[in-house]
């Protein structure tokens, strides 16, 4: 391997047979060497050999050399470096690692091997746009592993199934359950569609499953879209089911609210009062329309006067926020006293709140004398054991 500046000086003849066999010794080596030869000119090519077992061949353009490819001498194969190489019906670009085939009939008789997990791209028609299908091997395959297309087309709805050793072929899949379709767990006796909870909580599922006798077949269709809160799953008789608000016919109850209280509550007043908070419910009708029933009970007791009538009353009513439904007097109930005690006590009344907010109901009490002191939640003793006044509110559609 040699250099020469190719410039043969005028000389005698000894010198002149040296210096013209180092010329050709160049030539015939291709001017290897670790640098550019001295004196070259444009167009000239020449034979890195930084790296002795892989040199590099270079063109020099006359300002710089361009690296053309790589000589594997262990290989000894040729890797085309920074441009374009075309073969008939192929072409590489080497920078950008694209292949692409151009040729209607280009084959190839050695197997194509994509490295590093890249992907086979398959484009959309180009007037459609740049998106594609890629096909790619997992980041980690323990074994080699090929897979056979099959020979023939399948027919409609067939899938494409495998043996267990790579071959595919198209197979029709049965839609018919003979066991429990599971997807955590051991099938049990029925066929069942189950749908686990989340393995870190435990193996409980949900199962759905159909009755044991049919009449005949039966196909319910799932709605399109969630429903909003509060709606129901309904079907049209047909098996098509959707979401749609609770329906009841006038009449019916709608919801119902409940509240109790056990603690023994006196007044001395002859306006209505709650005697400390005595007992009240909330509720949210669904509707102006609708109507509230009301059902009040508890015992009450006077704690003064005689054995015999002495024209003490106790008086109670039942107010919607600052409304008494009752009479202004006499209010919804009333007990005559006869000497400490104890009667029963019960309220009921139908609302019309004609109001979609939130309402309440409280029960109210007063004495006709104010010097009476009377008491529900009383149980003879002074005290409230054993006692408990409820009130319950009925939403009533109308």
């Amino acid at each position: 391997m040699a250099q020469h500046d190719m410039n043969i000086a005028n000389q005698g003849f000894p010198a002149f047979r040296s210096d013209l066999n180092n010329a050709l010794s160049a030539i015939q080596t291709t001017h290897s060497g670790t640098s550019r030869p001295t004196g070259a000119v444009a167009g000239q090519i020449w034979l890195d050999t930084t790296s002795a077992t892989s040199p590099t061949l270079k063109y020099y353009d006359g300002a710089d050399d361009i690296s053309l490819a790589t000589i594997d001498h262990s290989a000894n194969t040729v890797n085309w470096l920074d441009s374009n190489v075309s073969v008939t019906g192929l072409t590489t670009t080497a920078t950008g690692t694209v292949i692409t085939l151009s040729d209607t009939a280009n084959t190839s008789t050695v197997n194509l091997i994509i490295d590093n997990q890249k992907e086979v791209r398959f484009r959309e028609t180009t007037a459609n746009g740049t998106n594609y299908i890629g096909l790619k091997a997992p980041a980690s395959v323990s074994a080699d592993l090929t897979f056979t297309l099959p020979a023939t087309d399948g027919t409609n709805g067939q899938a494409l199934v495998t043996n267990g050793s790579g071959v595919l072929s198209f197979t029709t899949i049965s839609t018919s359950l003979t066991t429990p379709l599971t997807v955590v767990g051991d099938a049990t006796a029925g066929s069942e569609i189950r749908l686990p909870e989340d393995t870190d909580n435990g193996s409980n599922y949900v199962a759905i499953k159909a009755p044991n006798t049919l009449a005949s077949n039966l196909t319910l269709t799932l709605p399109s879209a969630d429903g909003t809160s509060g709606q129901v799953l309904q079907t049209n008789g047909s098996g098509v089911l959707s979401f749609a608000g609770v329906s009841a016919s006038a009449g019916q109850v709608i919801q119902v609210v409940t509240a109790t209280d056990s603690t023994r509550r006196t007044t001395t007043s002859t306006s209505f009062v709650t005697a400390s908070n005595t007992l009240s419910a909330t509720i949210t009708p669904s509707s102006t329309l609708n109507k509230i029933f009301v059902v009040m009970h508890s015992t009450c007791r006077v704690a003064v006067g005689d054995a015999g009538y002495d024209g003490r009353h106790n008086i109670f009513t039942i107010y919607r926020g600052a409304t008494n439904l009752g009479d202004s007097t006499h209010g919804l109930s009333s007990n005559m006293s006869f000497g400490n005690r104890i009667f029963p006590l019960s309220m009921t009344i139908l609302d019309s709140p004609n109001t979609t907010s939130a309402t309440t109901y409280e029960v109210r009490m007063r004495t006709n004398l104010s010097d009476n002191t009377m008491a529900i939640n009383d149980n003879g003793a002074n005290d409230s054991a054993s006692c408990k006044a409820s009130i319950t509110l009925f939403e009533i559609k109308g």
